[in-house]
């Protein structure tokens, strides 16, 4: 029985064991990748939420709790919120510049 195609066989599996383990040994641990995904979310939330975040409102549960918890009507609201711009806007335009300033310069 011939066994010089065995040897040779083995032989090269022990190239490819050598070559497949000097790639594992120079991969990354397991902690420094584990820190590296953590910088990566860490980064993904500040991108999604922004800067100044109130703490109680840092995940997207949260926000979602707090707007389903708003109670009232949100068109009512709106209509609110435009009514009092247009009150300052009507306020601005009826303010006498002039008279501000004559009495501010007495």
């Amino acid at each position: 029985m011939d066994t010089n195609k065995l040897i040779a066989f083995a032989q090269a599996l022990g190239v490819d064991y050598k070559a497949l383990k000097q790639l594992i040994d120079t991969k990354i641990d397991n902690a420094t990748l584990t820190q590296a995904i953590e910088q990566a979310k860490t980064a993904v939330k500040a991108e999604i939420l922004g800067d100044g975040v109130p703490e109680n409102l840092d995940t997207l549960k949260e926000i979602a709790t707090m707007i389903s918890s708003m109670s009232g009507d949100t068109e009512g609201a709106v209509v609110q919120k435009l009514a009092d711009l247009g009150r300052r806007i009507d306020e601005f335009a009826n303010l006498d510049l002039v008279a501000t300033y004559n009495a501010a310069k007495a």
